[in-house]
């Protein structure tokens, strides 16, 4: 009977002490959208800088950035006994903001793992982004033909927005300038070509359709390091 007792008093303890302080929750880019749209009541705060949700942000997001020296002060302005949804960049951010929201008597936080460019990469929908210009879109004639008349397309499906899309442009731009004649590479901007995304199946950047006498020989999703670039397409 004493050790139930106990075991009531310190469950009710261990509550109290949840309900008190908040929690937080990493989720996976999928879950946090599901979660983020089954809530009514949603906080969404981006706590990356000015000049980066300047570039594009999750739609209806709000600006609080982290580093800066009136954060606390600004988070105060939310509702305590809403969810809030937070992110950055990449995720290192968010989850340091997401511990002072917890601090500060916010109940339930929710911390976009892997961040902006994670969602980005899976093609979920942004806003503030700069118009795409026309002149990147490519039809579909002109990519079949390329296939036909080239032994070997390297098709790189990317966004100016994407970080290990821009990461990655170095290395493709060598190996397409060092394998001219042998190999051609043709960038699709993902957002000229929806199209395209549609007809190949893209549901995240960068990826790498490599293409061998007209056949698809290789697909490789996310960053590539060089060596392994050069291994997928035979050099």
């Amino acid at each position: 009977m004493k050790n139930n007792i106990c075991s009531i008093i310190f469950f009710a303890i261990v509550y109290f002490v949840n309900t008190s302080i908040g929690f937080s929750q990493v989720l996976s880019v999928e879950e946090f959208e599901k979660k983020y749209a089954e809530t009514p009541t949603a906080q969404l705060v981006d706590v990356r800088t000015t000049g980066e949700y300047g570039g594009g942000h999750l739609p209806k997001a709000q600006n609080i950035d982290y580093r800066s020296a009136d954060f606390t002060q600004k988070i105060q302005t939310l509702d305590k006994s809403k969810p809030v949804f937070v992110y950055c960049l990449a995720g290192g951010r968010s989850a340091e903001a997401a511990n002072i929201f917890k601090q500060n008597g916010f109940t339930q936080v929710y911390d976009l793992g892997g961040g902006y460019l994670k969602w980005t990469t899976k093609m979920k929908p942004v806003e503030g982004v700069k118009p795409v210009e026309k002149s990147n879109a490519l039809s579909k004639e002109y990519v079949d033909k390329l296939l036909k008349d080239n032994k070997i397309v390297v098709l790189d499906f990317y966004a100016t927005w994407c970080g290990p899309c821009i990461k990655m442009m170095p290395t493709v731009d060598k190996l397409k300038a060092e394998l001219e004649g042998k190999v051609v590479f043709e960038k699709v901007d993902s957002d000229a070509n929806k199209a395209l995304i549609a007809e190949y199946k893209i549901d995240e950047i960068p990826t790498f359709l490599i293409y061998k006498n007209g056949k698809l020989t290789m697909r490789a999703v996310g960053f590539q390091t060089e060596k392994g670039f050069r291994e997928m397409i035979g050099e």
